[in-house]
């Protein structure tokens, strides 16, 4: 019985196709690593990533193809992981990465380590796999919601440099600059 129960909870807080935690577990883990930041006063990072250019690889070479890409993304990211930080899926091919004990520079260096290995996968197609990355370090007394934001801000001026990138959104509440 209790081993049915381990794996329904673990059904219920995985992506069934990447493996990666899902969006559920996301917000579980990030709530309790934001309150443990703040009482240890230690930092804390997450990288909002985002496969570059994916639509494309589904219109050109299928779901199937554009599934498999996203399997391979994430086994890769996996890699250069410590046991505790988790990987989840954000939503279709955006993924977030929740570091604990990171600060930004930290964090940036296992952006630039994904980036890398990332850069050596194979290609799907005439289509190489790249994606854009968001960095962000929590501030004091930040809410979850405003750090979450940051990082999607962060996301997106990163596809706005070209993607293939890294980016912070660092400045002021709400991410404004």
């Amino acid at each position: 019985m209790r081993e049915r129960a381990e794996e329904n909870r673990i059904l219920a807080e995985t992506d069934a196709l990447t493996s990666a935690a899902n969006r559920y577990r996301l917000e579980q883990v990030l709530r309790k690593e934001c309150e443990r930041a703040q009482r240890f006063r230690q930092p804390l990072s997450i990288i909002a990533m985002d496969v570059d250019d994916f639509k494309g690889i589904n219109d050109q070479y299928g779901h199937a193809e554009g599934d498999i890409a996203l399997i391979r993304v994430v086994h890769c990211i996996k890699s250069c992981l410590r046991e505790v930080d988790l990987l989840a899926r954000w939503g279709g091919d955006e993924f977030m990465l929740v570091l604990p004990s990171t600060d930004d520079a930290g964090a940036r260096a296992v952006a630039r380590r994904i980036q890398r290995l990332i850069g050596e996968l194979p290609p799907v197609g005439q289509r190489k796999l790249a994606l854009s990355f968001g960095v962000v370090q929590v501030q004091q007394n930040e809410p979850q919601s405003n750090f979450i934001l940051r990082a999607d801000r962060a996301l997106y001026r990163s596809k706005k440099a070209g993607k293939n990138s890294i980016a912070g959104w660092d400045h002021g509440p709400a991410g404004r600059p």
